[in-house]
């Protein structure tokens, strides 16, 4: 940023671009400091930025080699002007000149200068589609700030007429080129640049200095800048524990500062009583170290139980801490992390002594791990009372996922969770002690136990970076600097170590005076073999033995064989690998606080609990229960249902017999309950509350108490056998033959094209209503032990389409199998045969589950299939049947092979894992789906991608199927053009278009076809809005009776008729909206207009959708922009709609610098679309409370 010229006319830089996405505020500062209204703020030393940015010239420098051997003679390079506005025109003028000499192909340093803004692209490179901005970054993966950049570029070259490709490209640090769509990242720059245009010259024409607190800027609260103006203000960023929105609502309710929180009372709306009075005394204890002259830390036990809780030392214990690169990345893998140091320190020998395992590569960290848990395991032989101590869960989420990755220690991990070796010291210390820093990372900790540090790496990113430079000396042979900076490395994880250790001792001291020298855990006294399981002792030889086959193939080597047989191997444990973090989750809330659980679906606060009915038997042989009511909050407002899995979770001490975590530092007890009755309550601050009646069964060997839960959490347990033993028959015959066996199943997995007899190519699609369903149904014909995969996007008619196909093969005598993620899909499919087609219902047949009284067979129960099948091949009839992945993987239900066809509809959410299991069923299958819409759910670690839907892994990550795949449904016949076009842009890269003389000719009276934005004043909304729901109401009301024209109704509707609350439908993300927006519509008498989350509509349109996305800011909302801005999700919300689509936001929920390139992306693709809006209105909502 500068002055230019007699005039001063500000203008920015590339790099003012990189410093407002980190902090506006800090922007602000900086034209300040151009204006001499402020002093620059003082910036830490940083003695590794001088060696980055060297590292970074030669990058850039390797890359203009590579270029210029490529395109030889035709490289322009042009030095950086002066900054005169003459010197900076005539550079631009020269770029301009240069990218229109045809002989020119690759343009060096181009700079770009429009009087306001100034920046140099790294590269400029002619392709067939237009110029290609390229720029280098030392960064193994793309950041914000870069995206941003050449963003800035492309606009440049927008703005200069010449042509730019309709990609982007970073080449990062690994040397890998990515690509990102211009149409994602320049709205978010051009955003962006408007927004700080805007605030810059409105700052600059205030005449004052930026002030801390100027809700106009968005500041970080990291920076320099703003840790300055933090201290300055004594801002609630200074008390330990504080977060985002319990900052917001102290400040709603005047508590500014430190001081005035400390010494605040009573209430604040919203906020936890419990969490209130926890930061209130935070803050008074950090105030009480300050006013010390001495500064010396302070502490104060809160929960002495905490303390005692801890294990008795023993001297076979271990001090534990890893060093870690999470954006290391192996070349042709896409999994990210490298842990390139375990570290310990052991004290058996009377002294501390260090321990390090290094992993330099994938390899190699496989070995490290396997080295590390067998140490592990011989010093418990020798001392089987032994602990690992840790500070912060990630050592053993870490330990886990990679035993996961690499298919080693998996239960050997999980046995050292069982026996509770693991002992975190920060679930000690946030649960038992208050100290007075500002922090509670270990290093804030350490002036109560320890002196100062000493060393050069002073931090884990510093370690990292040193790490970098120390891999970059011994690949380029300085290999005194790399022993050197490995050295440093080493000394500051030893360091971390010992913390650990002494930081274990002074807590044992502080046991010692509170509750003397009684242990209350049991001490172990023998180490047993770890348990394993036949059945998981042959999976996991199994999937060792399948991987075997490939481990020694780099990532980057494999051939498309080479995959499909690691991801066999990596799909035996599948379902094992994605159970794992539901049960970590679990039991890491166990061993916190309740204040610090992190917020998660199924998660329900007790606030308050009453006894509806105490311990009794309804018989002499049930045994003992109880009725509770339980009020409280979800963690997550979509709240809990009736019949919910669930446990209790009680406090400490536990209840006599309900089962503790005994080895376990702040163990919690849990019993099951069965939820009875769910009540939602609206609390006069705008929280979704709810009311529980639940019923809690006695422990077998417990007795009746008066304790009452204090949480209830997810317990939900589903056995995936049936499919485990499917995946397992085909990994033992790649076992067997060292190769994939050809099938479906595998044909997915190699991505080759659908195998004809012959060799020959799908069939073409031909003119007509039935050209999609004569190639599709051709295509099954022509192959054997292949499939055919079909994206039909919505409208597009693909259940339609699906149930022709399979009529005409039935009516061949085909055995056919649906299949689909939940009943109701699978159901929705059976119903569209029979309904659509001349198969009869007695052909049809499936357990019923989601539908009452279908029009096909309903079996009483899955074993019945079996039979059902065999009556028709006997009598020689074609048949349909449906279920799951459980029932097709029953060789009980469906024989192996037994099928000559299976559809997998849903496939954009089915997992290849899934896939390949259900295709021991069939001799082929028909995979339906959008992998556009909502995405497979999956929490696992997987060393490959099994977890990633089917046609999402076809696809390769594009929105539209490759055509040598399957077949793309390019024409929907739900949505009108105008609400086409941007659905289509949004999704399908534009390749989507409407049947125009069918949705055409709707017409709604007096509103215009297409997507409609208002904008809601409102603040301080998380997952509901009030004013929303207002503004909701208000549209509905003004959308009612209007004439609504559909030409394509049977209803007559092309003479016109009041448009009816059933023609409009109400979607939101989030549960506690729609349940909001549920009761606003029923209180103004409109009960008859649907409202649901985005999921419960997929598959369901009407003329009318509105999107109402509830939160206020981007700091408001509770599980991350990525998820508030999905295209998917948008994409089914949007396109719902048949005629117009009203999106009601926030004026300011876009208001925010991405934090990630997901989050920008995610952000690009919602202002494109509201860029695509027909009209645009800014809706004023009143005041409420908590608003």
């Amino acid at each position: 940023m500068f002055l230019l010229g007699d005039d001063a006319a500000l203008v920015i830089s590339a790099s003012d671009l990189r410093t407002a996405a980190d902090c506006e505020f800090a922007l602000a500062h900086a034209l300040d400091v151009a204006l001499g209204r402020a002093e620059r703020a003082p910036v830490a030393d940083d003695p590794m930025l001088a060696r980055v940015a060297r590292l970074g010239t030669e990058h850039e420098q390797v890359e203009l080699r590579r270029l210029a051997a490529e395109h030889r003679g035709h490289v322009v390079q042009f030095e950086r002007p002066g900054y005169t506005r003459e010197a900076l025109e005539r550079a631009h003028a020269q770029t301009v000149a240069a990218l229109l000499d045809p002989a020119v192909e690759v343009v060096y340093q181009a700079t770009f200068f429009d009087g306001s803004f100034v920046g140099h692209a790294d590269f400029l490179e002619r392709t067939p589609g237009g110029w290609l901005v390229s720029d280098t970054k030392l960064a193994r993966t793309a950041g914000v700030p870069a995206l941003l950049q050449i963003a800035a570029y492309a606009d440049q070259l927008a703005a200069a007429g010449v042509p730019a490709a309709p990609v982007a490209r970073l080449v990062v640090g690994s040397g890998e080129h990515h690509d990102y769509a211009l149409g994602d990242i320049v709205p978010v720059y051009r955003a962006r640049r408007a927004r700080l245009d805007a605030l810059l010259a409105e700052h600059r024409a205030s005449g004052a200095s930026a002030s801390w607190g100027d809700e106009r800027w968005l500041a970080c609260g990291r920076c320099d800048v703003c840790e300055a103006e933090v201290e300055r203000a004594r801002d609630l960023l200074l008390v330990a524990g504080m977060r985002g929105p319990a900052r917001a609502r102290l400040l709603a309710a005047g508590v500014t500062t430190v001081e005035q929180l400390a010494a605040h009372e009573g209430a604040v709306a919203d906020v936890r009583p419990a969490m209130l009075d926890r930061l209130r005394a935070q803050a008074r204890l950090q105030l009480a170290q300050e006013a010390d002259p001495a500064g010396g830390v302070r502490f104060e036990v809160v929960d002495p139980d905490a303390l005692r809780r801890m294990p008795r030392p023993s001297p076979g214990d271990v001090f534990f801490d890893f060093e870690g690169d999470p954006l290391w990345q192996e070349p042709g893998s896409s999994i990210w992390g490298l842990e390139y140091l375990f570290g310990m320190v052991e004290v058996d020998s009377g002294e501390a002594r260090f321990r390090a395992f290094w992993a330099h590569d994938r390899h190699e960290e496989r070995r490290a791990l396997v080295d590390f848990v067998e140490h592990l395991a011989a010093r418990r032989r020798r001392w089987p009372d032994l602990h690992v101590y840790h500070y912060a869960p990630y050592e053993p989420a870490a330990l886990l996922r990679m035993a996961a990755r690499h298919g080693v220690c998996e239960d050997d991990v999980d046995q050292l969770l069982r026996d509770g070796v693991f002992v975190d010291l920060y679930s000690v210390v946030r649960s038992g002690i208050r100290v007075s820093q500002r922090s509670y990372s270990i290093k804030k900790l350490e002036p109560l136990y320890m002196e100062a540090r000493e060393g050069d790496v002073q931090g884990g990113a510093e370690s990292i970076v040193a790490y970098h430079q120390f891999s970059a000396a011994r690949v380029e042979g300085r290999d005194d600097e790399a022993r050197a900076l490995i050295a440093e490395i080493a000394h500051y994880n030893e360091d971390d170590c010992v913390s650990t250790l002494k930081l274990r001792d002074w807590l044992l001291e502080r046991r010692a005076e509170q509750v003397g020298d009684g242990w209350a855990l049991p001490v172990a006294d023998t180490v047993g073999e770890v348990e394993v399981s036949e059945t998981r002792r042959a999976a996991l030889e199994l999937e060792a033995a399948v991987r075997a086959l490939v481990d020694d193939v780099a990532p980057a080597d494999r051939s498309d064989e080479h995959h499909a047989v690691a991801l066999v191997g990596s799909a035996v444990l599948f379902h094992a690998r994605e159970d794992k973090p539901r049960w970590q989750e679990h039991f890491e809330r166990l061993r916190l606080p309740v204040g610090d659980w992190r917020a998660a679906d199924g998660v329900f606060l007790v606030e308050r609990a009453e006894v509806v009915s105490d311990w009794h038997q309804a018989t002499a042989r049930q045994r003992p229960r109880r009725t509770l009511r339980l009020h409280g909050e979800p963690m997550r407002q979509g709240g809990i249902g009736v019949g919910a899995a669930v446990s209790a979770v009680y406090g400490v001490p536990s209840p006599v017999g309900v089962v503790a975590e005994p080895l376990h530092a702040n163990a919690r007890s849990t019993a099951g309950v069965t939820v009875l009755e769910a009540h939602d309550l609206l609390a006069d601050t705008g929280r979704l509350h709810q009311v529980l009646l639940v019923e809690e069964l006695q422990p077998k060997d417990g007795e009746p108490h008066v304790d009452v839960p204090v949480a209830l959490v997810p317990n939900d347990n589903v056995s995936s056998a049936p499919i485990d033993r499917a995946l397992a028959e085909v990994a033992a015959a790649v076992r067997d033959t060292g190769q994939v066996p050809v099938g479906a199943g595998t044909d997915v997995l190699l991505r080759c094209p659908p195998r004809l007899r012959g060799g020959a190519p799908l069939p073409a699609v031909a003119d007509g209503p039935d050209g999609y369903t004569d190639a599709i149904t051709a295509a099954l014909l022509g192959m054997d032990d292949s499939y055919v995969a079909v994206q039909g996007p919505p409208g597009t008619g693909k259940t339609h389409v699906g149930a022709h196909v399979v009529a005409r093969l039935v009516a061949q005598g085909w055995a056919v199998g649906v299949c689909a993620q939940s009943h109701a899909a699978v159901e929705n499919v059976l119903s569209k045969i029979v309904a659509a087609t001349d198969v009869p219902g007695e052909q049809v047949a499936k357990v019923p589950r989601a539908t009452a009284g279908p029009a096909w067979t309903a079996l009483g129960k899955a074993d019945e299939l079996a039979a059902f099948a065999a009556g028709h091949r006997a009598a020689g009839r074609g048949y349909v049947i449906g279920g799951t992945a459980w029932d097709l993987t029953n060789p009980g239900r469906v024989g192996r092979r037994e099928l000559d066809l299976l559809v997998v509809d849903e496939a954009g959410q089915f997992s290849l894992a899934k896939t390949l299991a259900v295709s021991v069923a069939a001799r082929r299958l028909l995979l339906l789906g959008d992998p556009q819409q909502l995405p497979q759910v999956t929490t696992g670690t997987h060393a490959e991608p099994i977890d990633m839907a089917a046609l999402a892994w076809l696809a390769r990550g594009e929105s539209v199927l490759p055509p040598t795949l399957g077949y793309f449904l390019a024409t929907t016949w739900r949505m009108h053009p105008a609400l086409t076009r941007p659905v289509s842009e949004l999704a399908y890269q534009g390749r989507l278009a409407a049947v125009g003389d069918v949705t055409g000719a709707r017409r709604l009276e007096g509103i215009e076809p297409g997507v409609h934005v208002h904008a809601v004043e409102h603040r301080d909304n998380s997952t509901h809005s009030p004013q929303e729901a207002d503004a909701v109401v208000a549209l509905v009301r003004g959308l009612l009776g209007r004439t609504w024209v559909d030409t394509s109704a049977r209803d007559g509707g092309d003479a016109g008729r009041p448009l009816a609350e059933g023609d409009v439908i109400v979607i939101t993300p989030y549960n506690a909206q729609a349940g909001l927006v549920r009761r606003a519509l029923d209180d103004a008498g409109h009960p008859d207009v649907a409202v649901g989350t985005v999921d419960k509509f997929q598959g369901q349109e009407a003329a009318v959708a509105i999107l109402t996305m509830a939160a206020s800011s981007h700091s408001d909302v509770s599980r991350g922009m990525g998820f508030l801005l999905d295209r998917h999700r948008l994409n089914v919300a949007i396109s719902r709609g048949q005629y117009a689509a009203f999106v009601v936001r926030s004026q300011v929920l876009t208001d925010f610098s991405p934090r990630s390139p997901a989050e920008l992306l995610a952000l690009g693709a919602f202002l494109r679309l509201c860029d695509h809006a027909v009209s645009t209105q800014t809706v004023g909502a009143p005041e409420r409370a908590g608003a």
